[in-house]
Order: C-alpha cells, then structure tokens, then sequence
C-alpha cells in the first residue's frame, strides 16, 4: 500500500519501480553510526601525527599564520578524510556509507537511478554547509518541509536517500512483460536472411535491420545469460559498448528509438527464432 513517503519511478525501460523515502531517525541514526566510525578514525590518525611530534597544545592561541607544516597538514588530512569517507563510500558503494548500510538506506539521483560522482560529490561539498545550519534547526526545518526530505546538499545535487529496497515481483512480472511485447513487436514481422558463410547475419524487422556478426551474436549471448550477476558498473559499461557496435553497423530512426537494453534484447530474441524463419 502506497504511502505519502513513496515514490515512483518510471526506468529507461518504461518499468515502474517503487521506493520508500527514508525517514530523519533513520538518516540521523545512519548519521550517528558514520560519526562513530569517522571518530575512531581521527583517533587513528590524530595518534600518528602525535608520534610524529605534533602536540595539539600547540594549537592554542595560534592563528593561522603561525601553523606549522605539521599542524597544516593534519589539518587538511582530517578535512579530507571527512568529505573523501562521505564521498567515495556513497560513490561505490552504491550510494551507502556503513553507517547507511547498517540502517538499510542509499543515496540515489531523484529519478531512481544510482547517484554519479558528480552528485556524491556536490551533495558532501555542501555537507559542511548543512552542519553548521543544523546547529541552528535550520537543515531540520528545511528537511521537514520538502517533499522528499532533502538537506541542501541534495536539493543541489538532485539526490535524495530512500530506503534499500528488494526486487519483488511485481518489478520482475512487469519488466517481464515490457520484455516480451518488445520482443514480440520485433519478432512478428522479423524476416532473416544469411549472407557469406559464417560471417554475419542481417535481421530485418520492417524498417529496422540488425548486421551482427559472429563475434557480436557470442557477446550478446553471454551477456544475456550473465547480466543478473554482473555489477551494476560493469552491466552498464558492456551494455553502452554492445548497442554503440550494433548501432553504429545498423542505422535507422527505428533503431535509434530503443534504449541500449532493449537493442540488446530485441537482437537477442531475434537471434534465437532466426531458424525457425530461415
């Protein structure tokens, strides 16, 4: 049952997926488990500046111009591991810190889709930003009042953090479904012809042909038979790779209508009822 926390998300594929809003105890408590983890980390590192003979004494009553090398770089070290632990934990590990892991919530882009480097670093570089304001209330005020429970920094950087969610199957029966009528709108008028021996086949589908060769027909079928088991990373690079080989062999506004996947699908379906149309 659909809640005001929902959100719905229509993919490339035109498959409907749901996703639940993480609500502010779930961030904060995600939040408190990173600043136990980071804590113990500027421990650490606090420690070895200290063996290196940095006395944090020494930082009082000290303006800026009278830094040491020492003390300027231990200052640098710990602003960068605060933003890069934020930043590269969000960046690959699919939009979780451990402390966001722990409580089962990601950072994802406002359409569904994972957030990209550039989003996973505006949305930290404005981190500081919303600390400083939530000392005051202001980052909860805003949070409260905006649709989906955004800080600043995801305003900025079009993210927003929702609950890790499961494929059900609802999301399997329909992107089930698209595949099929895909297929099937391909497949219906699909007439195969060979040409030369062993080199290459040419799918015509109406207005659309595909030229696949041997190597391109292997590197679809082993795609397809693994892509469940690929990382989202590696799925997506080898997915834009394949459909720009066939595309690039294969024009036509017919074509060019169909996402990457879906070329990739409709070759695919294609391919394994050509015998029956030889």
């Amino acid at each position: 049952m659909a809640t005001f926390d929902d959100i719905a998300v229509l993919t490339s594929e035109n498959v409907r997926l749901n996703y639940t809003l993480a609500g502010m105890g779930s961030r904060f408590a995600a939040f408190m488990a990173d600043s136990v983890i980071l804590t113990l980390l500027f421990v650490a590192v606090s420690s070895l500046f200290m063996l290196a003979g940095m006395s944090f004494a020494a930082f009082e009553g000290m303006g800026i111009e009278t830094f040491s090398i020492l003390q300027a770089l231990y200052m640098v070290t710990v602003a960068v591991l605060y933003w890069g632990y934020y930043f590269l934990f969000e960046w690959i590990n699919w939009g979780q810190t451990p402390g966001k892991q722990l409580l089962g919530i990601r950072v994802s882009a406002a359409d569904g889709a994972p957030a990209d480097m550039v989003q996973c670093a505006l949305r930290n570089v404005l981190r500081i930003i919303d600390l400083i304001l939530a000392g005051f209330g202001v980052t909860f005020f805003i949070m409260i009042f905006t649709p989906r429970y955004q800080r600043i920094g995801d305003l900025a950087a079009g993210t927003v953090v929702v609950k890790r969610r499961r494929l059900v199957i609802d999301d399997v029966l329909n992107a089930a479904r698209h595949s099929d009528r895909i297929a099937a709108q391909a497949v219906q008028a699909a007439t195969v012809t060979v040409r030369g021996s062993g080199r290459g086949v040419e799918f015509s589908e109406g207005p659309m042909k595909l030229k696949i060769d041997d190597a391109e027909r292997m590197l679809i079928q082993k795609f397809i038979e693994r892509r469940e088991s690929l990382p989202p990373n590696v799925r997506k690079t080898l997915v834009k790779d394949l459909a720009r080989r066939i595309r690039e062999k294969s024009p036509g506004e017919a074509i060019s209508s169909l996402s990457d996947e879906q070329l990739i699908d409709t070759a695919y379906k294609i391919e394994i009822n050509k015998d029956q149309r030889i």
